[in-house]
């Protein structure tokens, strides 16, 4: 059985902090129960192969932000791979991600419950809005902060982002301080300027 594994992400952007998990990839020919699942995303090479050939987001953060850590051939396969097919569904996406933001922002208007997970959606959908959208730039950008990143920029402060993002990993991890009343406001207050940011990205011809 072949075997690669790569690290990839924040740690490999040199950006991490606190809050930041270690990201692994086990590349697998076949099914290998030793492998923790809860440690690494787990791929065969056939999947893999299929991403690279549609373009998908995925392929290009790994191409771009992955290094080899093990391999029981000796070889890399993701440079084997060579430079992922064009990313074609940057609208379609785009457009998805602005509809779970709206959902959530919803539903977080109409309802006190599952705060801390509307929250986290919404901030999941601002971060993959602005990572397709920086496609349209030539630049992709894979970081959490990508709104913050990209070259026109989500137009809150850093105190309002990081409640939202301290948000996604209370709801993904269970790990940080609580998100107090105060700040639940701020983000609620903030949440049409993101919708109007995402509103004139898709609007303004950037390949989008």
């Amino acid at each position: 059985m072949t075997t690669h594994f790569y690290a990839f992400g924040s740690i490999c952007r040199g950006e991490t902090d606190p809050a930041s998990d270690i990201d692994l990839l086990a590349c697998i020919s076949q099914p290998n129960p030793k492998i923790d699942s809860k440690k690494f995303s787990i791929y065969t090479y056939d999947r893999l192969q299929e991403l690279w050939q549609e373009g998908n987001p995925f392929a290009w953060h790994l191409h771009l932000e992955s290094r080899l850590i093990f391999s029981s051939d000796g070889s890399d396969f993701l440079v084997r791979l060579g430079v992922p097919s064009n990313y074609a569904m940057l609208s379609e996406d785009c457009a998805k991600f602005h509809k779970l933001f709206v959902e959530s922002y919803h539903s977080l208007m109409q309802s006190d419950n599952s705060v801390v997970f509307n929250l986290s959606c919404m901030f999941l959908a601002t971060r993959n809005f602005a990572t397709c959208y920086s496609f349209g730039t030539g630049q992709p950008i894979f970081s959490r902060n990508s709104p913050l990143q990209i070259d026109r920029k989500l137009p809150i402060n850093d105190v309002v982002f990081d409640v939202f993002a301290r948000a996604r990993i209370l709801s993904t991890r269970g790990y940080g301080s609580p998100i107090s009343e105060a700040e639940i406001h701020m983000a609620k207050s903030a949440s049409p300027m993101i919708l109007d940011w995402m509103q004139n990205l898709a609007s303004s011809g950037n390949s989008i």
